[in-house]
């Protein structure tokens, strides 16, 4: 139980990654904030949660949205206690030459995946300060250190992520938190697999993919207490292949 009532926040948790670690980080004794935009699912996985004697509640909560994720750390500070955990591993993904891309479609890929990183780590920290403890890991991707056409906003936010967890990192390693990122591959999700077929940059087949039950035992561990030495790093989590 290497999470007994440490408060973890975890964005995009209604399905794919984000269920598998707030499944697994319930199990390990965990308070699970699991945040989702999709409010009637990510308050079923809380209810599943619940049910097999886990302790989860399940919030809405648009991460692009500074005033609403402020809002949010103050509903969970209020429910459970100031977060302990944050993995930021809310994405989207809009896959577009950039010569085609919409003004639209890039704003709207920077806002979740860069900007909402930087919101929740924002309303997050200064509660970790004070009490001189915390672990955030942010979910980056591989697109973000090899090019692959059409990832290009995606690609971009992702990159600035990795680039914010080395700055939040050098700022706070003095203040007993850790600041970690990976570098993902293509896993099995439910948004991998609905894109099979009509997306191209989708080339390896589900079996070849890394599961979700892997990625989630390497976020698990950086956000343990036994990877304390790992200080502002991004690590590759690709399997075979990426």
């Amino acid at each position: 139980m290497r999470f007994q009532d440490k408060v973890v926040l975890i964005t995009g948790a209604a399905q794919g990654l984000g269920l598998q670690y707030a499944l697994d980080f319930a199990k390990e004794g965990a308070k699970v904030a699991a945040v989702d935009l999709n409010k009637a699912k990510v308050e079923q996985v809380a209810a599943d949660i619940n049910a097999n004697g886990g302790n989860c509640i399940g919030l809405s909560c648009d991460i692009s949205d500074s005033k609403a994720v402020e809002q949010l750390v103050a509903d969970i500070k209020e429910h459970f206690g100031s977060v302990d955990i944050l993995i930021n591993n809310a994405a989207l993904y809009k896959p577009s030459p950039i010569a085609e891309m919409s003004i639209a479609d890039w704003d709207l890929q920077v806002n979740i995946d860069l900007n909402g990183t930087f919101y929740c780590t924002r309303f997050v920290l200064p509660d970790m300060i004070a009490k001189k403890y915390g672990k955030i890991i942010n979910i980056a991707s591989a697109s973000a250190k090899h090019v692959i056409p059409t990832f290009g906003a995606y690609a971009a936010a992702k990159g600035g992520m990795i680039t914010l967890t080395h700055q939040i990192s050098e700022e706070v390693k003095n203040d007993g938190i850790n600041v970690n990122a990976i570098y993902l591959g293509m896993t099995n999700t439910d948004k991998t697999r609905e894109r099979i077929g009509s997306d191209s940059a989708v080339t390896i087949k589900l079996e070849e993919m890394l599961q979700v039950e892997e990625v989630s035992k390497v976020v698990l561990f950086l956000a343990s207490d036994d990877a304390k030495p790992i200080v502002g790093a991004a690590i590759d989590v690709f399997g075979l292949k990426y």
